[in-house]
């Protein structure tokens, strides 16, 4: 553990006020001692525990859960609540406070609704990371630091949580959502259907029929579609080669890369590119 985790129990209220889409009320930790239970007056933004290890049992309204190392629990705003450790094996946690705007429909996007609010998941060094660092960056006052750090924990929750929802999905939604996470994860690579279906252990037809049945076209082209978004952002945003560029998205031959980007987006990649080019004096 590191050095900063050695007390018990750390809090800062240091609350971010970056703008008004997402903001970070408190961030902290507790080792926690057998206690009996506590029902706590309901607070006013998103509270997201992560337990690291040891167990708890957590009560929203009348829904009870047994929470368990690496499972992550929201409590939402305005809603009694009712948490404490298991006395034969008490919980340690953290957690990061969270209000704004935008809060409700970013974690709706986590998998956290006041319907959904308990994620189960394993131990994870990355995600522990980022919430120690939220922490540690509201306790030194450093804003910009604080609302990052909170951004990866959340994007690492959204990207890497999904299975949150395989209980309320249909067999074959399951197997489709396990096709586009293998896409986007491995499109830069030179993957095929066929290496789709054996990493994923699912048949070549069955694929086919899942991409036609939810996307309404077939897997090989909505990966090429896919790096081709991707070549675009690279287009915009940076100066690497188109040949560089196609590599980097994917593709295994520049000229075919480009005939392709031609094809669907209606000009060629330099053309896509000098439109966001600035010309001429300042």
């Amino acid at each position: 553990m590191s050095s900063v985790f050695r007390n018990r129990i750390g809090l800062s209220f240091y609350e971010t006020h970056i703008g008004e889409d997402l903001n970070i009320c408190e961030a902290g930790y507790e080792e926690c001692r057998p206690t009996k239970p506590y029902e706590f007056i309901p607070i006013d933004y998103y509270s997201i525990h992560y337990c690291l290890r040891g167990e708890g049992i957590f009560q929203v309204q009348n829904d009870v859960q047994h929470i368990y190392p690496g499972d992550i629990f929201m409590i939402p705003p305005h809603t009694p609540n009712k948490y404490f450790p298991i006395p034969e094996n008490p919980w340690f946690y953290r957690w990061v406070g969270v209000r704004g705007k935008a809060a409700k429909e970013i974690l709706k996007g986590c998998g956290l609704t006041k319907e959904h609010f308990c994620i189960r998941h394993q131990v994870n060094s990355e995600l522990e990371s980022y919430f120690e660092k939220v922490y540690l960056a509201c306790k030194e006052k450093q804003d910009l630091k604080a609302i990052a750090n909170l951004y990866y924990l959340l994007d690492y929750v959204k990207n890497n949580k999904q299975d949150s929802f395989i209980p309320l999905l249909s067999q074959s939604e399951v197997h489709y959502n396990e096709l586009l996470r293998y896409i986007h994860q491995h499109f830069f690579q030179d993957i095929t259907i066929a290496s789709m279906a054996a990493d994923n252990n699912i048949d070549r037809t069955y694929i086919f029929k899942l991409f036609k049945k939810y996307k309404n076209t077939s897997p090989s082209q909505y990966l090429l579609e896919y790096r081709l978004d991707k070549a675009c952002m690279l287009l915009m945003k940076t100066s690497l080669s188109i040949t560089d560029i196609s590599y980097a998205v994917g593709f295994q031959n520049a000229p075919y890369f480009s005939r392709q980007f031609t094809k669907q987006k209606g000009m060629t990649p330099s053309a896509y590119r000098k439109k966001f080019l600035k010309t001429g004096p300042a």
